[in-house]
């Protein structure tokens, strides 16, 4: 049996991988899609009850918070993928690289399918400002930079391998020294332009992106090599 399932080609093998992962894939695409209705509802109710005129950029705030919580929706199913399904892939006879290369491309059409979803949002929030008598909305999307939607694209899928590898590779530790890296940096680089007085917005983009990059390679070939089991 083991030799028929290892005979799959990788157009097989991703197709099962994905039929494995359908469903947690759709349902967290769902929760940014009722988070935007929330804080829209949430938007329109405050607007009615003080009773001010409608503010169209208000509504750049529930596309960038579902936004926000599809990242986040992809980095959570992204550990799934690369704990339990990556555990089976091995567990079923297929090869670690199919099982990475699938873990990869799952991430990414999510994280692709959460950005498409974020810019039709963003147009129902502009039609909702016309119906309100608003003659343009605010439009929050031409404030992205490009490099940022390719970051928003492979980060949730390598911060779940890295986080995934580590533990395989490092055990429990490697998860406290995760969490204080990522503490530092969230609390540490928003202070920086101030401490140095100068921009450094395409800096920290560099280095975001050369530092996922980097992660994005060390961290799925340890899952080459990591031992599976007890995910």
């Amino acid at each position: 049996m083991k030799e028929k399932t290892a005979a799959l080609s990788f157009g097989q093998f991703f197709a099962r991988w994905m039929r494995l992962r359908r469903d947690d894939m759709l349902a967290m695409l769902l929760f940014p899609a009722g988070f935007w209705l929330l804080i829209v509802a949430v938007v329109l109710i405050a607007a009615a009850v003080e009773g001010e005129p409608f503010d169209a950029s208000a509504f750049a705030i529930p596309t960038a918070m579902a936004l926000v919580g599809g990242v986040f929706a992809g980095f959570i199913t992204g550990i799934g993928s690369a704990g339990v399904c990556f555990t089976l892939t091995v567990c079923w006879g297929h090869s670690r690289r199919q099982g990475v290369a699938s873990l990869w491309l799952s991430g990414i059409l999510y994280s692709a399918a959460n950005l498409l979803l974020a810019v039709l949002l963003q147009r129902a929030g502009m039609l909702i400002c016309l119906a309100a008598g608003v003659q343009s909305g605010f439009d929050l999307l031409p404030l992205v930079p490009p490099v940022l939607w390719l970051i928003l694209l492979v980060a949730p899928t390598a911060g779940a391998v890295l986080v995934k590898a580590s533990l395989r590779r490092f055990g429990p530790k490697a998860g406290s020294w995760l969490y204080l890296i990522f503490m530092v940096a969230c609390i540490g680089i928003p202070n920086l332009d101030e401490v140095l007085g100068v921009d450094l917005t395409a800096l920290l983009f560099a280095v975001l992106g050369v530092g996922l990059a980097a992660a994005a390679v060390v961290s799925s070939l340890w899952l080459l090599r990591a031992p599976v089991g007890g995910d």
